[in-house]
């Protein structure tokens, strides 16, 4: 590929000093190296050997994060018993990964392909660093992924195949409702939508105190060290805001409807008092703590959320009797589809000079995402399969089919290329408004402006390396 990649993304020349690649040893004179970088792993190849194995067991230590991608590598390479390919594997978390990826793209050394997040293809997107699959695709894959392949188009071209998928909803405790004779105020019907009226009166019925003070929320939502388009945005979509434009290039969540949306967040805390006093200083672990301890009656969820639940009660994180878990989707106004953020984390393929890595970077990406595939990775994670062909797995679990069904009101809105500034950003401007700094207009109008200007100097900077 080159160093001249690294003229595409200026990162700082600082990024080029810090990426310690070590030197790939020698290859074969026909050995052809695939390299694949992933965020997405599991232990063993189900995901599910070491279930109910004692964190001491060394039975343990006979799996790795690897195993099932090492399969998958084997797989690939008995479909060409002719060619010598060797697929080095490479796992990154979630926390130092993002900056490892981006100076591998800074010094000219990207994976092949990797998978990460729907906002992370579209970031290398934007700047022309990524494979198109457009002309690799039956019209029988596309229609197989569904509404997922359309999250992964920028600009008309497609740049990611949609493989573990993901998506947000919220979740009862049914203790509590039962506790307050609440239950009949929760959504029952047909994907348990609701009104914001509706959500408001069933957490002012299940905010209360067992001794002597208000020791049980109706509901609770991070804003500090969160991601809004994960914990705060849907409150936004469920008003009718959006938080950029058509094109994804401008901010747009100042309308009228986004500065209502807010206010009714703030609202929850300084006028209904339904959520925890200092919401703007919350932490997922603070919300979680509350919800293990049985002092939560509301909490936004995840694909994921059934699963934790079950290894809680396994490890006795949480007590029986405790929690029992009752999906519903985001409160919208009458006459307003609410709105999720539904992602998936995805393989893309960087521009390859080589025609034949190019080939075989793109087949290996379309390998890792087929129907099999898909259903062994969503078996292993509890996620939500991208494929429709792959929805079986999920056949007899009523709970992950309600999950699978509220997929349908993702919103594209939610998936965004602009990293981790913007970020910090909508973060600083909710919580400014959370902590009545400023008030719900003033935060998103500060946030439009200064949002607006990093993204039209992101954008000259990318015309300015794509002409380069």
């Amino acid at each position: 590929m080159g160093c001249a990649m690294g003229k595409s993304l200026v990162i700082g020349s600082f990024l080029l000093a810090l990426c310690a690649c070590a030197a790939d040893p020698p290859l074969d004179e026909d050995e052809i190296r695939l390299t694949l970088w992933t965020q997405d792993y599991w232990v063993g190849v189900t995901g599910h050997e070491l279930d109910g194995v004692p964190l001491d067991d060394p039975r343990r230590a006979q799996y790795t994060v690897k195993d099932w991608y090492n399969k998958v590598a084997r797989d690939f390479k008995a479909l060409y018993p002719d060619r010598k390919i060797h697929i080095h594997i490479e796992t990154l978390d979630w926390t130092s990964g993002f900056q490892k990826i981006d100076i591998a793209v800074a010094s000219g050394r990207p994976p092949d392909v990797l998978i990460s997040t729907s906002g992370i293809a579209l970031k290398y997107a934007r700047f022309g660093l990524l494979e198109a699959f457009d002309e690799y695709l039956s019209d029988e894959d596309i229609r197989d992924f569904g509404s997922f392949y359309g999250f992964s188009e920028y600009e008309g071209r497609h740049y990611f195949l949609p493989f573990i998928g993901g998506n947000r909803y919220m979740v009862a405790n049914l203790e509590i409702f039962r506790e307050r004779d609440a239950v009949h105020l929760l959504p029952s019907e047909g994907d348990r939508l609701w009104t914001y009226d509706q959500f408001l009166a069933a957490a002012r019925a299940t905010t209360f105190d067992r001794d002597g003070r208000i020791d049980v929320y109706g509901f609770a939502m991070p804003f500090q060290r969160n991601s809004p388009q994960q914990d705060q945005m849907p409150f936004f979509w469920g008003h009718g805001a959006r938080q950029f434009n058509d094109n994804g290039d401008s901010l747009v969540i100042n309308s009228e409807m986004g500065v209502k949306a807010l206010q009714f967040m703030v609202d929850l805390e300084h006028v209904h008092g339904v959520v925890p006093t200092g919401s703007a200083g919350l932490r997922n672990n603070d919300v979680t703590d509350l919800w293990n301890a049985g002092r939560l009656a509301m909490r936004q969820a995840h694909h994921g959320t059934r699963r934790s639940h079950e290894r809680a009660l396994e490890t006795g994180v949480i007590e029986e009797g405790v929690i029992e878990l009752y999906p519903m989707m985001y409160p919208s106004l009458p006459g307003v589809d609410p709105g999720a953020f539904v992602v998936a984390d995805s393989p893309c393929v960087f521009r390859q000079e080589d025609e034949e890595k190019r080939e075989l970077s793109i087949a290996l990406a379309k390998f890792l995402t087929n129907t099999r595939h898909e259903r062994e990775a969503a078996y292993a994670m509890s996620t939500l399969p991208t494929r429709y062909s792959a929805l079986d797995v999920w056949a007899d679990d009523p709970f992950q089919q309600y999950v699978l069904r509220v997929a349908r009101y993702g919103k594209k809105d939610a998936i965004q290329g602009y990293g981790i500034p913007l970020v910090n950003m909508t973060l600083s401007a909710f919580q400014a408004a959370m902590s009545r700094q400023a008030t719900p207009g003033k935060a998103l109008d500060d946030l439009a402006r200064r949002g607006n200007r990093f993204i039209r100097r992101d954008i000259e900077r990318r015309l300015r390396a794509g002409a380069e």
